[in-house]
C-alpha cells in the first residue's frame, strides 16, 4: 500500500505546476469562445478529470527518455500474462502488492476516465471507450523508449477500466439522469 502513497505523492509537484495552466486556457476559452455563463460544476469535474490525467501522465511517463532505451525485453505480447504473474506473486510469493499495483491498479486507474468524459460531454460509450483505448496506448508506446515496460495486459486492464467506469456511469444515469445532463457544457 506504500507505493500507492508514493504515486499519489509523486503526482502532487506536476499537478501544482499544471493547475494555473488550467485555469488560464479555460479563462481563454470562456471569454473568445463560449460566451456563456459558467457552470461551475462542469468546471470543476473537467478540473478533476485534468488533475487525475496529468497526474497520471506524470507516474507513467517517469523515467529517462532516449530512442537508445527500447530494449525489446521489456515488451510483453502475450495477452493475460498478468494472470499467471499475479497468481505466482500472490499464492507463491506472498507478494499482495503486486496484485493491487499490477492488476486492479491498472483497471482502477482509468475508471475515472470512463466515468467523467461521458458527464462532461455529450458523447456515445463506445467513443469513450475509443478515447481511454488511445490513452493507454499512447502510455504503452511511449513507455518504449522509457526505463519503462510496455505491457499489452495494462492495454487490456486499462481499457477494461474505461469501460467499467463507462458502465457506472450508464447505471447512475438511470437514477441520476437529469442530474448528470445538467453537468455537461451546453453552448
Amino acid at each position: 500500500m506504500n507505493k500507492v502513497f508514493d504515486y499519489i505523492l509523486n503526482m502532487f509537484p506536476t499537478i501544482l505546476i499544471s493547475i494555473p495552466i488550467f485555469i488560464i486556457v479555460r479563462i481563454i476559452i470562456y471569454k473568445l469562445y463560449l460566451k456563456i455563463k459558467i457552470n461551475w460544476c462542469h468546471e470543476g469535474l473537467l478540473l478533476f478529470l485534468y488533475i487525475f490525467i496529468i497526474g497520471l501522465l506524470s507516474q507513467a511517463l517517469t523515467g529517462g527518455f532516449s530512442i537508445n532505451n527500447f530494449d525489446i525485453k521489456r515488451i510483453n505480447v502475450i495477452p493475460f500474462k498478468i494472470l499467471v504473474e499475479t497468481y505466482q506473486e500472490v499464492f507463491l510469493n506472498n507478494n499482495i502488492n503486486y496484485f493491487i499495483i499490477s492488476f486492479l491498479g491498472n483497471i482502477m486507474m482509468f475508471i475515472p476516465i470512463g466515468l467523467f468524459i461521458p458527464i462532461l460531454f455529450k458523447i456515445n460509450n463506445l467513443c469513450v471507450i475509443s478515447i481511454g483505448f488511445c490513452f493507454s496506448l499512447f502510455i504503452e508506446i511511449s513507455q518504449l523508449f522509457l526505463i519503462r515496460s510496455s505491457d499489452i495486459d495494462d492495454l487490456i486492464f486499462n481499457t477494461l477500466g474505461v469501460s467499467l467506469g463507462v458502465l457506472i456511469v450508464k447505471l447512475l444515469s438511470k437514477k441520476f439522469g437529469k442530474f448528470l445532463n445538467k453537468l455537461k457544457l451546453n453552448k
